[in-house]
């Protein structure tokens, strides 16, 4: 078996993931030699600071390279896998809810899934950061747990039903929660006061689900029945009835999933 480790990239996308991938490859010493995006400015702009060559063509792609890594849209994957050309090399993708099958028509074949949420502007630990892998067979596994292993301390197998749960996991802990923070800033901001008054509170939730169960953690009135307080908080949110169905609906599964008459 040949578990030569995986030292030259070619990168698919220029968004969020990708650019994340630019930085932390780079830097750990991969070599990337190309870096793809479907409008060339957007390739350069990512690119060309590192001397990595832009494309935008996906014929263009380095055919001797040991990975094609695709880091676009989920929806956009099965597009770009079909109009890749033939690849002897590992092409693998990096979303946690598409399986690894939409890359079927390549021999090596994988899943490369760092279970984080990623923003161009934000400098990530890669150290602390879970990566899931997934490969089409023992050899091409192995060569990706050891490219996760050179970016981070949490590496880990993880076949497509598992990353769907977690990613679902992740909608719900992350994107839900970050959209409940902006509806909370609206609310403020139309009674003329700043996110920023919520920021302990924030903090002191974050901190206590680290030490202590989520099921533990939670108070306000909905685990303790307080149906008069509900009610006036459904009343004051009359105006806005898609904020109001929201607060019900949370309000009623809390009071069920804990059980309080």
């Amino acid at each position: 078996m040949n578990n030569t480790n995986i030292v030259s990239v070619v990168l698919l996308g220029t968004g969020n993931v990708g650019t994340h991938f630019a930085n932390a490859l780079t830097e750990s010493g991969i070599e990337i030699r190309q870096i793809y995006s479907r409008t060339q400015e957007n390739a350069e702009e990512v690119a060309l600071p590192k001397n990595i060559q832009a494309i935008s063509n996906l014929s263009e792609a380095d055919t001797t390279a040991d990975l094609w890594l695709i880091s676009v849209s989920d929806d956009a994957i099965p597009e770009i896998a079909e109009a890749l050309p033939d690849f002897d090399g590992i092409v693998a993708h990096s979303a946690g809810s598409i399986p690894m099958d939409v890359l079927s028509r390549f021999k090596k074949r994988g899943v490369f899934y760092p279970f984080q949420t990623l923003s161009k502007e934000r400098i990530i630990d890669y150290n602390d950061v879970p990566f899931l892998i997934e490969g089409s067979d023992q050899e091409t596994t192995q060569r990706l747990l050891k490219l996760a292993g050179i970016l981070s301390a949490k590496v880990s197998q993880a076949d497509s039903s598992l990353r769907a749960t977690l990613h679902i996991a992740a909608v719900l802990s992350c994107n839900f929660v970050n959209h409940l923070y902006s509806l909370s800033a609206d609310l403020l901001e139309s009674g003329g006061l700043s996110f920023k008054y919520l920021t302990p509170l924030i903090k002191e939730t974050t901190q206590k689900v680290l030490y202590m169960s989520p099921q533990q953690a939670q108070t306000g009135p909905a685990i303790r029945n307080d149906k008069e307080v509900i009610d006036k908080h459904l009343a004051r949110l009359k105006d806005n009835p898609s904020l109001r169905e929201i607060y019900r609906l949370l309000s009623y599964d809390i009071l069920k999933y804990h059980k309080r008459e």
